[in-house]
This record gives structure tokens, C-alpha cells and sequence, in this order.
């Protein structure tokens, strides 16, 4: 009997492009994933900085525990304090975030002669407002320092067809999923998916996740993997020219229990009107969708909290 969907791990990046944590439970708060990317290394002008660009940020470890970040790297190990007196703006694709909070002087020349380059480490706290992508994911969603939206859903399916294709285990890390979905589903489902519903919490799978240089970057040594980037491509890139895996998602609403029948009767209303969008987008992948555009209540935000083991609902 095929296995049901359901989560297969969990992992949040408290610093934007440094070594990511597997969890077994998570909750979601109104940025996002608890914790994930709500810090973020900048430079002189305020720009973020990511192994695109700055690959030893990759070997990176860190543990965040409210406003304070544990970071090691070369066997040494500094506790950064976010401080709101040392307000700072970053910039992440365009976006300027504003009032977020630096850290102690020293962490921020400890990292920059670590990393070679003048860096500066700051904060996000969630009254730093960065509204995600309106066009894709409909009004007033938002996120901290990802790259565009709270969560990032990826099929072990995919994982293990592609390893199938290359010849040899890959490693997730390289493409940073937030949620692996596990069991009975085609490699690449999710490129169809246009919601999943994990308890009583519905996500919207609003833009497929393009792919830059690291995915081709060894997890563990920063270094490019020989021709990974060129098989990448061969077996992902679509007619835009961009390679694309895994779905962005956003947390439409929390619904409770005897909403669930209506809910379902909605799901499956939207799935058949999405037919007709695959086919008007790249080939059997989804780069908009149309959803329900209210904008979350975050006066009101229900936080759910998402376990190893739950099962998915997909429509």
C-alpha cells in the first residue's frame, strides 16, 4: 500500500546561507518558519551577502535562540546579541528592510577577518516589515531574510530521482528545503501542487524556486562539484531559461476542525481552475497561480506548529 504524504523533515537556516538545522517539530510565526533567516550578513552598503557570492559563509555553524545567535566557525565560537539600540537596514533583492538590530562590534570584525570582507551581522525582528512578491502570493504575506517567501517545500521523490540522474546520493542541503514531503508521490510532483494542508493549516505553493550557483556547492567544503550545474540544468531547465526546483509556499490560513469539509470543497474547487493555468504557464510548471488574495490577520495570527510524521494533504 503506497505510503500517505506526509513530512519527512524539517529544517529552518537561522543565518541566511550558513549551515541549516533538522528539527523535528516547528512552529510558524508571521515571517515564517520559526527562527529561519531572521539573520543576515551585509556588506559596506548594506547588501546581503550568500554563498553566491561569499561561499565560507556555508561553513557557518549556528544555533539561535531568541535575539541571540551562536556562531562557530574555525573552531571558534562567539554569542552575538541582536541589540534594538543599533538599528541597521539590509537589503535582500531590492528590498530594503528597515529597523532591524545590529550586534556587538566585535562579532562583526571577528566575521569580517574570518570571511575575508567587511561584513556586518544583523537582526530581523518581526516589526521589520518585508512584504513578499504581491503577484504571486496575493496581499500583505511576509517574510524575514529568505529569498522571497517563508517557506520552501521540496519532494524526497524529487531528491531521489534526481540522485537516480546524476548516478550517486545528493545531498538536500544544496537546495535548502524547509519541508520534505515524503511518500507515494511522481518525481516533480510538486510542481503541480497547488496547495497542501497539514493539520489544520493550509500553505499555498505560490512560485516555483529558481536556482543559482548553490546547489553546485558541496555542503561540507564550499567547493564546486564538477558538472552539477551543467546536470542541473539538463534536467530542470525550463522554457524562461531559469532551472527550477521545489515550490515557495506561504501560509494561507489556520483553519479549525468543522471548517475542514468546507475547506475541501474549496481545495479541490481551486485544483480544477489551476488545470487550466498549468497549461497557460512553462510547460507543466506553475510560475503564478491565483489564490485567495485576503491578507493574513496578523493581529490575530494562529501559529501552527508543524511535526515529522504529520501527514499532507495535497490539491
Amino acid at each position: 500500500m503506497p505510503q500517505p504524504l506526509h513530512i519527512a523533515s524539517l529544517h529552518h537556516y537561522p543565518l541566511k546561507s550558513a549551515q541549516g538545522i533538522t528539527l523535528t517539530q516547528a512552529q510558524m510565526n508571521p515571517l515564517g518558519l520559526e527562527q529561519d533567516r531572521r539573520w543576515v550578513l551585509i556588506d559596506a552598503a548594506g547588501s546581503f551577502l550568500s554563498q553566491r557570492t561569499c561561499p565560507p559563509i556555508g561553513a557557518i555553524y549556528v544555533v539561535a535562540n531568541g535575539q541571540q545567535l551562536t556562531i562557530s566557525l574555525h573552531e571558534q565560537t562567539f554569542i552575538a546579541q541582536a541589540n534594538p539600540n543599533h538599528l541597521s537596514s539590509a537589503i535582500v533583492w531590492g528590498d530594503t528592510v528597515t529597523d532591524c538590530f545590529g550586534v556587538q562590534p566585535e562579532i562583526d570584525l571577528w566575521l569580517s577577518s574570518a570571511l575575508g570582507q567587511a561584513v556586518r551581522l544583523v537582526y530581523c525582528p518581526e516589526n521589520a516589515i518585508r512584504v513578499v512578491d504581491e503577484r504571486y502570493a496575493g496581499l500583505g504575506h511576509r517574510t524575514a531574510f529568505s529569498d522571497g517567501f517563508p517557506l520552501l517545500v521540496v519532494s524526497q521523490s524529487s531528491l531521489d530521482e534526481l540522485a537516480r540522474q546524476w548516478g550517486a546520493l545528493i545531498d538536500f542541503r544544496r537546495f535548502r528545503p524547509n519541508l520534505i514531503v515524503g511518500g507515494a508521490c511522481e518525481p516533480f510532483a510538486e510542481d503541480s501542487w497547488r496547495s497542501i494542508r497539514i493539520d489544520n493549516a493550509i500553505f499555498d505553493l505560490v512560485k516555483p524556486c529558481s536556482r543559482c550557483v548553490i546547489p553546485s556547492l558541496d555542503p561540507d567544503t564550499q567547493q564546486q562539484t564538477d558538472g552539477f550545474l551543467r546536470f542541473l540544468a539538463s534536467s530542470r531547465r525550463k522554457e524562461d531559461g531559469k532551472v527550477y526546483l521545489g515550490q515557495n509556499a506561504v501560509l494561507r490560513h489556520v483553519v479549525h476542525s468543522l471548517d475542514h469539509d468546507v475547506t475541501d470543497r474549496e481545495l479541490t474547487s481551486d485544483a480544477r481552475s489551476h488545470t487550466q493555468s498549468l497549461a497557460e504557464n512553462l510547460g507543466l510548471l506553475h510560475t503564478k497561480k491565483e489564490h485567495v488574495k485576503n491578507a493574513p490577520d496578523f493581529e490575530n495570527f494562529i501559529q501552527p506548529i508543524l511535526t515529522v510524521g504529520q501527514e499532507i494533504w495535497v490539491e
